[in-house]
C-alpha cells in the first residue's frame, strides 16, 4: 500500500437537484486510470501505447435534503468514517 491509500476521499453531496449529483459522479467518479487527449493522439499517430496516469478514487455519497445529509454525517462519525468534504446547496427547500 502506498501513502495515498490511507487518505480520506469520502465526499458527501447534499442537493435536491439530481443533475448536480450526476455531475459530481461524472467528474469525480471516473476511472482510476486515464491518459490525456494529447497522449492518446500521439499514441494513435505513432502506434505507441498511451501512458496511464493514476487518478485518485473518491467515495461519493448523496443526500437530497438537509436532514438526510445530517443523518449521513452522524452515521459516518459513529462508524469512524467521516467525510473529507461536503458540497451543500444552502438554498434547498424547505430550508430548515
Amino acid at each position: 500500500m502506498n501513502a495515498n491509500s490511507h487518505r480520506n476521499r469520502r465526499i458527501l453531496v447534499i442537493d435536491d437537484n439530481r443533475a448536480i449529483h450526476e455531475d459530481f459522479h461524472k467528474i469525480l467518479g471516473r476511472e482510476t486510470h486515464a491518459s490525456t487527449g494529447l497522449e492518446r493522439a500521439e499514441a494513435a499517430l505513432f502506434g505507441e501505447a498511451a501512458p496511464q496516469v493514476e487518478l485518485p478514487t473518491f467515495e461519493i455519497d448523496s443526500a437530497f435534503q438537509g436532514q438526510e445529509g445530517l443523518d449521513l454525517i452522524e452515521k459516518s462519525l459513529r462508524e469512524n468514517r467521516p467525510y473529507a468534504m461536503a458540497f451543500v446547496d444552502v438554498r434547498m427547500p424547505p430550508g430548515w
